[in-house]
């Protein structure tokens, strides 16, 4: 274990896995806490419909879970990708609200 306070998950990467693999690593190696966890929307989702960027990001962001968690592509950002879906989808994270959050 390295002891870094974020990995951060290409989209090749379950959410919900790669946050219990980290936590788990953490907890053998005897560091406190579950780690921080950065990603992971598939960049090419930004190609296809609004309603799918919305259902894959609220995906990871319910996975991921409330705390330690930097939403953002699993990789770059493609440069044919449009400025309205990258900004729609800035937006979707942006109003997402967990469960109890206000």
């Amino acid at each position: 274990a390295t002891g870094v306070d974020v990995v951060s998950l290409d989209w090749t990467v379950d959410m919900a896995e790669g946050r219990e693999r980290i936590a788990n690593g953490r907890a053998k190696a005897g560091l406190d806490g579950p780690g921080g966890v950065q990603g992971n929307l598939d960049p090419g989702i930004l190609f296809g419909s609004q309603e799918t960027i919305k259902e894959r990001a609220e995906e990871i962001l319910k996975k991921a879970g409330p705390t330690g968690h930097v939403m953002n592509l699993g990789h770059g950002i493609e440069a044919a990708t449009s400025e309205e879906n990258a900004n729609f989808f800035i937006q979707t994270v942006r109003n997402f609200r967990h469960e109890g959050q206000e």
